[in-house]
């Protein structure tokens, strides 16, 4: 098809490629405009969100830092109460002091070591060091007078002290808290101090990854995750507050030095600073609660300022976007301009083509505007059983119900009628065409006797098909039913076991200690009582936390850890099962340094052990020589280099016993004696701890339980010191 020279000037003005507007090109530089201007607001506000998520993080390391003091915080007046100290204050000098300074100093180095703390030391009235922890040490504090520390001015006021130093004798920073200590009548005998090392603290911060520090109300840095900014100022020191550190000597003897601030940035709720080579950091502020103290989170400032960028990225981006879319949108317009244009020229001066099919299975009829029958194709013919008259003949005569108003609007569901009066299913279309100057229709039919059929059938075997389903669905729903009830009636039966299993121990214990109270009573012991009664206490205390945290083999266990020595959980296992191990005269062999530690759950390590050993004397049961190690070994294995063992010389476990030794509710006890659940919920805690539980036994030998810990839970005995 060619078109004349006048019409393809035409078209090719509809499909020229326009310039770019002015309109849009004053948009992307107004918009380039408003992001330069909007550079410090944008600021502002990333600095703003940066801030709301440091509060964030900040909570947990918040919660740390004054869970480690509260651990401690109540230490120095239960020392101050204590009637030892109390004595050994009061009788000094003595006639013998020497014996008597090496006791009460052995004293305070126990209660040190269970306490978890770095030093207790005693002072007179003073301010002279009579006592301490580490009076077998070379930097021991006896004979040495901290009458200038702020923390003994306080005590010695009648308060108590709280104060974060670097120790004037040993130059190892941590914090003291001291407390008054006065004999029967009220009167001042001394200060006893306890002091807390923070190292610990500082080093989680630092292997989380995060920058933080903690400031106290001067300003400066005493607590941080990087050790080279301690003892930094974040804001100028007075020379009265200069004085004062140089007296009373808080952060060693060197001069406190100030950070760089940047001071064209900061506000009130964050700081910039120019720390060297590590750039410069902005620093978000939280306070403590019930400290005098300010913990800051550092983030690198290029961070923040690339955040900045690239939210400008992004709105720029938008704005390319937006302005490609509505290039897009006019070229698009003119295109289907253009196109009209060709089609509206095309139907001007070209020839209607009107092509019937005789071989089409579809049926054909031209009709006029007033739907009267201009050609009927073969197939149309065959439909209706027509002959070649086809004078006023007319669509309505042929299909019901008749719908011309449905021209253009898809096809329609309708009958045939054939000239014999015979009717059958069809689909009819009926759509307007142009032919020169006329208006016109296409009529198209289709005989859908077979599809009318199928789908009769189908229905039919739908629904008959929904019938049986329904049916099925009803049966389903009964057998759910009964399923659930006895889901529900095993559930219960299971938590009533685990419940039943969990408290038995304690109250086996509560009983024990009641009988040994009873005894004692009538043997005039009451010291003796009085001790059963702060166990039979504790034991209260621990079936009320059991009652809380009872949630063996669904839910969130309680997940706190805390320093935890292996030795303490041991010895509380033994002391509940000390009457079992009589009855039953089975020896306990314990071979356990003191000095480790783990990052643990206190409470889940003591019901793991209690489990195990409850385990071993069932198994040494009718054993006449029963024999039990514990042992704390630290091997070569890098990824459980911790590991207590506890070995029974018992009967021990096949093959099969071993390998299902922890699942829940399987014993090799007799019915009766056991629920089998001891051993599964001692699993499921030490997975809980991240430790590895085991079992390694041999029939005629006995059995041995080992519970692994990590290496990233180990605490070397070396950071305690």
């Amino acid at each position: 098809m060619t078109l004349p020279a006048s019409s393809s000037e035409r078209l090719s003005r509809h499909l020229t490629l326009p310039r770019l507007p002015f309109w849009l090109a004053s948009a992307f530089i107004l918009a380039m405009l408003l992001l330069l201007l909007s550079d410090r607001w944008l600021m502002r506000q990333q600095l703003q969100q940066s801030a709301d998520d440091a509060l964030q993080r900040l909570g947990a390391y918040r919660t740390s830092l004054q869970a480690t003091i509260d651990r401690h915080l109540y230490l120095p007046r239960i020392l101050a109460s204590d009637p030892r100290i109390v004595r050994a204050l009061r009788n000094q000098p003595l006639a013998d002091p020497l014996d008597e300074h090496l006791q009460t100093s052995d004293l305070l180095a126990e209660i040190n070591r269970q306490a978890g703390s770095d030093q207790i030391y005693l002072m007179d009235t003073q301010g002279l060091t009579h006592w301490s922890s580490n009076h077998r040490t070379p930097t021991s504090f006896v004979g040495n007078n901290y009458g200038y520390r702020p923390y003994f001015r306080q005590a010695i006021s009648g308060q108590t002290g709280f104060y974060f130093a670097v120790g004037a004798t040993s130059g190892k920073p941590g914090l003291f808290l001291s407390a008054p200590v006065s004999d029967s009548g009220d009167q001042l005998v001394g200060v006893v101090v306890v002091k807390i090392d923070l190292e610990p603290l500082e080093q989680s911060w630092a292997e989380s990854g995060d920058a933080v520090w903690v400031t106290d109300r001067e300003g400066i840095i005493f607590l941080s995750s990087s050790p080279r900014w301690h003892y930094r100022a974040t804001r100028p020191l007075s020379d009265e507050h200069r004085i004062r550190l140089a007296q009373t000597r808080q952060y060693g003897t060197e001069p406190v030095q100030p950070l760089t601030e940047v001071e064209d940035t900061s506000l009130a709720s964050w700081a910039v600073f120019d720390l060297a080579d590590a750039g410069r950091q902005v620093a978000f502020a939280a306070d403590l609660a019930n400290f005098p103290w300010q913990m800051h989170l550092r983030l690198p400032l290029a961070s923040i300022q690339h955040q900045v960028r690239l939210k400008q990225f992004l709105a720029l981006l938008l704005c390319a976007a937006a302005a490609g879319g509505a290039l897009y949108y006019r070229e698009r317009h003119r295109r289907s301009a253009a196109q009209q244009a060709l089609v509206r020229l095309t139907a001007e001066r070209e020839h209607h083509q009107r092509a019937i099919i005789q071989n089409s299975d579809a049926g054909l009829l031209n009709l006029d505007t007033r739907f009267e029958v201009l050609f009927v194709n073969e197939p149309a013919r065959q439909f209706f059983h027509l002959d070649d008259d086809e004078s006023a003949l007319r669509p309505e005569q042929l299909i019901q119900p008749w719908q011309p108003e449905m021209a253009g609007h898809g096809p329609c569901r309708a009958e045939g009628i054939r000239r014999d009066g015979s009717r059958f299913p069809l689909l009819y279309t009926l759509n307007p065409i142009r032919f020169e100057q006329h208006d016109e229709y296409i009529l198209t039919v289709q005989d859908i006797t077979e599809l009318t059929a199928a789908q009769q059938a189908l229905q039919d075997a739908n629904a008959e098909l929904e019938a049986r389903v329904e049916a099925r669905t009803h049966d389903l729903q009964q057998a759910q039913a009964a399923l659930a009830q006895n889901q529900k009636l095993a559930a219960l039966g299971r938590m009533s076991a685990a419940i039943a299993h969990e408290i038995n121990q304690p109250i086996t214990a509560l009983g024990n200690y009641t009988a040994s109270s009873r005894l004692l009573l009538q043997r005039g012991r009451h010291e003796d009582v009085d001790g059963n009664l702060g166990r039979i206490e504790g034991l209260v205390d621990r079936l009320s936390r059991l009652s809380r945290q009872l949630r063996v083999f669904a839910g969130k266990r309680n997940s706190g850890s805390a320093p935890v020595s292996i030795q303490a959980p041991v010895l509380y296992a033994l002391d509940v099962l000390a009457a079992r191990f009589d009855d039953s005269a089975v020896h306990c062999e314990l071979d356990i340094d003191p000095q480790w530690r783990v990052q643990a759950n206190a409470m889940a390590l003591e019901q793991i052990l209690v489990n195990l050993l409850a385990n071993a004397l069932d198994a040494l049961r009718d054993h006449n020589d029963g024999r039990v190690h514990i042992q704390l070994q630290h091997t070569d294995n890098h990824d459980w280099p911790l590991q207590l063992s506890i070995q029974d010389n018992g009967p021990g476990l096949d093959n099969d016993s071993q390998g299902r030794v922890f699942e829940p509710f399987y014993s090799t006890k007799d019915s009766g004696d056991g629920l089998g659940l001891g051993l599964a919920i001692s699993y499921s805690l030490a997975q809980d701890l991240g430790a590895d539980l085991s079992v390694h036994s041999e029939l005629g030998v006995g059995t041995r339980f080992v519970l692994a810990f990590p290496a990233t839970s180990l605490i070397d005995p070396e950071h305690l010191s």
